[in-house]
């Protein structure tokens, strides 16, 4: 923690006298808090005034805090230090009402403007007329908000009024270049365009980059110089013999190279140089304020010389002006790259977390990574298992097509991949040729012949919640070092995602598969049925059945059953007794107590009106056990209509209970899997009719059973819009595209209705169910967001009304300190009485704290009456008769207290403010009464300034006033302006009042 806060001072080590100053100071308290969490927009800007020789000074923010570099700091004399970073109208003094409109209008316009004022001059002159320029700046989300003020030379020597205002003038444009939110090179080209101006137009002028470990430098910018030279000097060596540029880049100092031709430092480079006429090379170095060489800005010039003191003092300006300019840029690179690995994480996160497509996963997956890394290539091997349940491993490429891998054999479990495919952890190498597990299995030699180019390694496993290895993702890099620990976190994190992911799309293809038996069951059911149909009307062909337990025949007149041998074998009765007949109570007593009733009854009902007869029952066997069967025959009358004889036929079904009783176990496990999670889930097939749906979508949508969905048509349950509240035709719906199409869709801004007709908005995912490859329709998962939207605006309101609630604070806490001021002969006293007033303002903000926090104030009064002299005491204390109360006894609850603070804290802000307790005579009066339902109040004003009308416009503070009487409190609230004094009618109901 400690070095990234030493990390985030840095900008104050180049500041002399005002940085130390600002360093060693206490911030607490004040309205910008400590340095290290100033804005970046700050922090450049101070860095680029202390660069500046020249008097320079901002005002920041809406409060215009005073911040200046050394030089000004001499013109304030007395006034510093103490005006540092205060208000810039207490410490400028005389030249503040030509500054102020000024300042006023270039922040509106954005345009830089030239003002001639009253300079401050150092202790022991007078003050003197002086040019400012002044020109906008802009804040971390671009908004001009401040302005750099640079002071011209006030009295300049007439000999050198010209040369020295334009040198200013130029330091000024240098200043202006650097806070432009333009491309890098373009502003690098337009400091040269303004180098070259001052220095002379016969001057080329070049900068050069160093490079990432400091030993080269290359061409970033140059003007006046020809291709050729720029060439050739590109990747120039940084050392003691390398030219100008190399030279002053390695010393870290200037190098003045006053004729090329003679000079041994460009030995290696004259050449060049003389062939392009350039004679003389005045370098300086570019270091940052870490003290990292950046680079080189250089001078040239066609004739042999050397500077003069003035331009040696302007180029160390430029090459300083130049440092801010790259440190700035690459900040900003910086934190662009952080915030496209954000994006790239949050992308994917929300992208796998949708997706159950396994191959469409792990290539989401491995783009990913390759993105997060910077790697050249990235591969995902993971491991599946086919219908047959054999495992086996495939694998996606990103970086590189297929085919640059597709002549080479899977890995194995070598010493470098063996930590992955177990499981054991993240394995990274700078450099995986060197590594000790490189090459030390058969064949002994690495890499395969034709391989791609792999020196920096990084491997992670994935492996699921239950501790199954799932696959592993493996990045390189034809580079040595170019993974750090830091991307080592960010896979760890992307392996866990792709594990989480890859576990969900298991279960998915897992439910597809139980929907897959089932519909076969269902399938073979019906195929059975069919069977047993014609088994019943052809005895014959059922008898061939080999689930035939045997026939019998019912001789319902002599009540004797026969059957054949098979029948008795199965259920271990005499042979003989069953073919000479035997009572059918004898027979019937193999069937089970449990389904006698059951069976009896359909006997009894075919006997009386004939015709088929059907029935399923367990029967008890030979071997004792009991079995389904079914029983199927038909009884038939005599032509009186007497029942005569009933022959029929025994199944066993045994096996067909066990299937169904699978099915509805799988049925069960299904619905369960499906009720279990917290999104609605529903299928739809092409046609657009609903076939599946779970509880969480019935409870979404407001339904209150299965059958008021399946079989209906999706915009018949499902009224949805988009977020503005435009429905659009059905043709247009994403869910009936990707049931039509096959596509998928991805949804996050419609709006859902339930039954009773309330909308809430929905996030939704649709994807194709494709079966033997045809489209079948479309599965959805639908989420309320409602919360999510609740907090985003209840999140906005709060930060609205805390920034309010605290500048009244300030307001407030301002008006008793000049009221107090104004009523006390002493100090003490005033210390006294401005301590208690602002102990009473903070136990009355303790009664609106419930507005803006999570929990509820319990020391808030219970009373009306106590309530209104909580609030109102900082703003009547020491002010005996200016506060008339009148009313009976009104209790009150958390929520209606909350209510009242809030609207009589607005009231008595703005009577503080404006009204009638802004000056001594000023009265106020509340007056209270309960009238039927409603609870009303009356808060009359008298004795205050004059009022002209309403205010022009209602501010957030009128407008939560008002919000909490009609919400929180189920009135109203009406404001009447007397020129005497505002009056307030407030209304609350009364059942509101408890709660």
């Amino acid at each position: 923690m400690l070095v990234n806060m030493n990390k985030r001072l840095t900008f104050l080590s180049v500041g002399g006298e005002v940085a130390s100053l600002i360093k060693v100071r206490s911030w607490h308290g004040h309205p910008l808090g400590a340095p290290q969490d100033w804005s970046q927009s700050l922090k450049t800007a101070l860095q680029i005034i202390w660069a500046s020789p020249s008097p320079s000074f901002i005002c920041w923010g809406s409060d215009q805090f005073l911040f200046y570099n050394d030089a000004f700091a001499s013109l304030l004399g007395a006034a510093h230090p103490e005006a540092l970073a205060q208000s810039a109208e207490q410490s400028l003094g005389g030249m503040w009402p030509d500054l102020a409109p000024a300042l006023e209008q270039v922040v509106d316009r954005g345009e830089a403007a030239r003002l001639t004022t009253t300079i401050p001059c150092a202790s022991g002159r007078q003050s003197a007329q002086g040019a400012l320029t002044l020109t906008p700046l802009a804040d971390d989300q671009g908004q001009s908000s401040a302005v750099l003020c640079t002071v011209l030379d006030t009295q300049p020597e007439q000999s050198n009024a010209e040369e020295s205002g334009d040198l200013q003038s130029l330091q000024h444009k240098l200043l202006e270049l650097t806070l432009q939110e333009q491309p890098l090179n373009l502003v690098v080209n337009e400091l040269m365009r303004a180098v070259r101006t001052f220095i002379g137009h016969g001057s080329p002028c070049s900068i050069l980059l160093a490079d990432k470990e400091g030993r080269k430098l290359f061409h970033g910018a140059a003007i006046g110089l020809p291709e050729a030279y720029t060439n050739a000097i590109d990747g120039v060596g940084i050392g003691p013999k390398d030219g100008s540029c190399g030279t002053a880049a390695y010393r870290k100092a200037p190098v003045v190279v006053g004729d090329i031709a003679k000079d041994s430092l460009w030995a290696d480079y004259r050449d060049a140089a003389l062939a392009h006429g350039l004679r003389a090379c005045w370098s300086h170095p570019i270091v940052g304020t870490g003290g990292t060489v950046l680079g080189t800005f250089a001078i040239y010039r066609h004739r042999p010389g050397l500077p003069t003191a003035r331009q040696e003092d302007f180029l160390d300006l430029v090459a300083r002006i130049t440092a801010l300019i790259l440190e700035r840029y690459s900040a900003q690179e910086e934190l662009n790259g952080q915030k496209r690995l954000l994006q790239t994480l949050n992308r994917t996160g929300a992208g796998v977390a949708a997706e159950l497509d396994q191959d469409v996963l792990v290539q989401m997956v491995t783009d990913a990574g390759v993105e997060l890394t910077g790697a050249k290539f990235g591969a995902f091997f993971y491991n599946v298992t086919d219908a047959a349940g054999e495992s086996y491993m495939l694998y996606t490429l990103s970086g590189v097509d297929k085919s640059a891998f597709s002549n080479f054999p899977m890995p194995r479990n070598t010493g470098v991949f063996a930590p992955t495919f177990a499981g054991d952890g993240i394995v990274r190498s700078e450099d995986i040729t060197a590594d000790s597990r490189y090459g030390q299995n058969a064949p002994f030699r690495g890499m395969p012949d034709g391989h791609l180019p792999v020196r920096s390694y990084l491997a992670a496993p994935v492996v699921s919640r239950s501790g199954e290895v799932l696959g592993g993702l493996f990045f390189g890099h034809d580079k040595t070092g170019q993974f750090s620990v830091h991307h080592e976190k960010l896979m760890d994190g992307l392996a866990g995602q792709a594990s989480i992911a890859l576990d969900n799309a298991r279960l998915y293809r897992s439910a597809q598969s139980e929907i897959e038996v089932r519909r076969r069951a269902e399938e073979e059911l019906i195929q059975i049925k069919s069977d047993l149909e014609l088994a019943q009307e052809r005895v014959e062909l059922a008898l061939e059945a080999g689930a035939i337990v045997g026939t019998w025949i019912w001789d319902i007149r002599s009540d004797l059953v026969t059957a054949d041998d098979q029948f008795a074998r199965a259920f271990g009765l005499p042979v003989d007794r069953c073919r000479e007949g035997m009572p059918f109570d004898d027979v019937a007593g193999s069937i089970h107590p449990e389904d006698w009733d059951g069976v009896k009854s359909r006997f009894e009902a075919a006997v009386q009106t004939g015709g088929t007869y059907r029935a399923e029952y367990r029967s008890k066997h030979a071997d004792g056990c009991y079995r389904w069967v079914e029983a199927s025959g038909y009884c038939e009358h005599d032509s009186e209509g007497r029942a005569i004889r009933f022959p029929g036929v025994l199944m066993n079904i045994e096996q067909r209970r066990q299937i169904e009783s699978d099915l509805k176990r799988r049925e069960a496990d299904l619905a369960l899997l499906l009720d279990a999670t917290a999104d609605g889930f529903y299928a739809v097939d092409k046609k657009g009719y609903t076939t599946r749906c779970n509880a969480a979508f019935l409870r979404m949508l407001g339904f209150e059973k299965t059958d008021d969905v399946i079989g209906k048509q999706l915009h018949d349950i499902i009224h949805h819009s988009y977020a503005d509240g435009s429905h659009y035709p059905h043709e247009d719906c994403p869910i009936y595209q990707v049931a039509s199409s096959g596509e998928m869709a991805h949804v996050d801004d419609e709006v859902f209705f339930r039954t009773d007709g309330t909308p809430f908005p929905v996030e939704y995912w649709v994807r194709p169910v494709v079966w033997q490859g045809e489209l079948q329709g479309a599965v959805c998962n639908v989420v309320d967001i409602s919360e999510r939207k609740r907090a985003e605006d209840a999140q906005k309101l709060l930060m609205r009304e805390l920034n309010h609630r605290v500048k009244n604070l300030f307001s407030i806490t301002a008006g008793m300190i000049k009221m107090t001021a104004r009523h006390v002969d002493s100090v003490e006293e005033m210390s006294s009485s401005l301590t208690g007033r602002v102990l009473a303002l903070a136990r009355a903000h303790e009664l609106i704290s419930t507005s803006i926090a999570s929990h509820q104030n319990h020391e808030a009064p219970s009373s009306l009456e106590k309530l209104i002299e909580v609030v109102m005491e900082p703003h009547v204390e020491g002010r005996p008769g200016v506060l008339e109360l009148a009313g009976p006894p009104v209790e009150l609850g958390p929520t209606s207290t909350t209510g009242f603070a809030l609207i009589l804290h607005e009231l008595a802000t703005n009577a503080a403010k404006y009204g009638a307790l802004s000056v001594a005579p000023g009265k106020l009066c509340i007056t209270w009464d309960l009238v039927g339902d409603l609870l009303t109040l009356d808060w009359q004003e008298t004795g205050g300034p004059e009022l002209t009308g309403p205010p022009v416009q209602n501010g957030f503070g009128s407008q939560l006033a008002r919000l909490s009487a009609t919400g929180q409190l189920g009135g109203g609230i009406e404001h009447v302006w007397h020129p005497s004094g505002v009056e307030v009618h407030l209304t609350a109901a009364r059942d509101r009042l408890i709660h």
